[in-house]
């Protein structure tokens, strides 16, 4: 078995938790509130930037060209085209950006960069592997025809699109590539904590007063 693999096996009760979460449901179903998907894209949206110093973080960390190439990539589509989309759909849809965030909000940023910082190469993957597999998994899985939010549509779409599958593939192979069977423990525990994190960020979209100064 691959060692991406081992790591989702290892997983598969948290990730099933994140992919029955409240928040899917509702979107597959929909029925998500208006409030709570301007609030969950305020929330993602003000991630973005931590995402780029995320890769720019497994960037100096990489250990060759092609690795690096890659990743300075992926911070090109986030600068150049995921903070344009962010800056537009806040502005069609008057959504503000809070200088306070939920707690889980702020510890979902705070974690994800802590990894970025003091891990290994391997654990930054690993990290992002489980946000993107999450999205790409139940993205996929879900019949956009029936969501009547054209925006919350287009969401959708966007994490089955090529070039989100091909970025959540090549995490996927740049574990089995740059891992090492010795790792699978450690790297399991990061995607549980990355998955976790995740479950509390999609949970705070529901808590309308923020609570914490991001």
């Amino acid at each position: 078995m691959l060692l991406s693999d081992k790591i989702l096996s290892a997983n598969t009760d948290i990730l099933d938790r994140m992919l029955k979460h409240r928040f899917v449901a509702d979107v597959q179903a929909d029925s998500l509130q208006r409030d709570v998907f301007h609030r969950y894209l305020a929330y993602e949206g003000q991630f973005v930037e931590t995402a780029i110093s995320i890769f720019a973080f497994a960037t100096i960390s990489a250990p060759d060209i092609g690795a690096q190439r890659w990743l300075i990539g992926v911070q090109d589509a986030l600068a150049n085209k995921q903070v344009p989309y962010f800056e537009d759909i806040f502005a069609r849809r008057d959504i503000g950006v809070e200088s306070q965030v939920p707690d889980a909000v702020a510890a979902f940023d705070a974690g994800m960069l802590e990894i970025a910082r003091t891990g290994a190469f391997v654990d930054v993957l690993t990290a992002m592997f489980a946000a993107e597999w999450m999205y790409w998994t139940w993205s996929k899985a879900t019949d956009t025809t029936q969501i009547s939010d054209p925006d919350l549509r287009a969401w959708v779409d966007m994490h089955t699109a090529t070039d989100f599958a091909d970025q959540a593939m090549w995490l996927k192979n740049a574990i089995d590539t740059y891992g090492d069977e010795s790792d699978v423990d450690r790297l399991a525990q990061v995607f549980n904590h990355v998955t976790q994190l995740e479950i509390d960020f999609h949970t705070a979209a529901y808590d309308a007063p923020p609570k914490h100064e991001g």
